[in-house]
């Protein structure tokens, strides 16, 4: 039984991870006329008069929002790249700011158990290091998987707001509303994103030597 728990959660993750993944290169491969995200995120910040800065973070997948300093971070091909996804992920971002602005509740709350989180899914990659080498028991892996997924399906709701309310508020194409529709899974992708952002800067680095 708890195999086959801690299977389904793996695969949860994994089918999430292939699904944005496809997402991912379809919208990136379609162009948009003069819309980067660098473009979209200040949209939003202009339309919502947010005093927010919007920044280049170098690698792949690094597009967030820190609530502290009040920074939109957008990845290099986001900042940069005139295609549906990287406008949609630049509105997406941005958005953020806004819910911060508006003091939204249930941003709040996320952002409050981010650092919770973050901690979880690290101690999620050592776990499955330690199972591998027969040195941690199953359940203890599954309960912290099982944290990490129960936190992204209680704020899957926010993120489907912002989509929500993006589209409402913006005139947007048909292809970058696509692109929207497709980020509202990228919670759940993060911890398979994270490795390959892990994989990638060690190969970076291994090229660089």
């Amino acid at each position: 039984m708890i195999n086959i728990l801690f299977i389904s959660i793996i695969a949860i993750f994994l089918v999430t991870f292939v699904i944005y993944q496809a997402n991912y290169q379809k919208y990136r491969n379609i162009e948009t006329k003069d819309k980067t995200g660098y473009d979209t995120s200040l949209d939003v910040t202009r339309k919502y008069n947010i005093d927010s800065y919007i920044i280049e973070k170098r690698g792949n997948y690094t597009d967030n929002y820190n609530y502290n300093k009040k920074v939109i971070k957008l990845s290099s091909l986001v900042f940069h790249d005139n295609n549906a996804y990287s406008a949609a992920m630049g509105y997406f971002i941005a958005y953020q700011s806004v819910l911060d602005k508006e003091n939204n509740s249930l941003f709040k709350i996320k952002k409050l158990f981010e650092p919770l989180y973050y901690f979880l899914i690290a101690a999620s990659y050592i776990g499955i290091i330690l199972l591998a080498l027969a040195k941690l028991d199953t359940k203890y892996l599954i309960i912290t998987l099982g944290l990490c997924l129960i936190y992204q399906l209680v704020f899957l709701k926010t993120n489907l707001d912002i989509i929500k309310r993006v589209k409402e508020e913006f005139e947007i194409d048909e292809d970058i509303s696509n692109a929207l529709d497709s980020l509202y899974l990228i919670d759940i992708s993060f911890g398979v994103l994270y490795i390959r952002v892990l994989i990638d800067n060690v190969i970076e680095l291994i090229k660089n030597r």
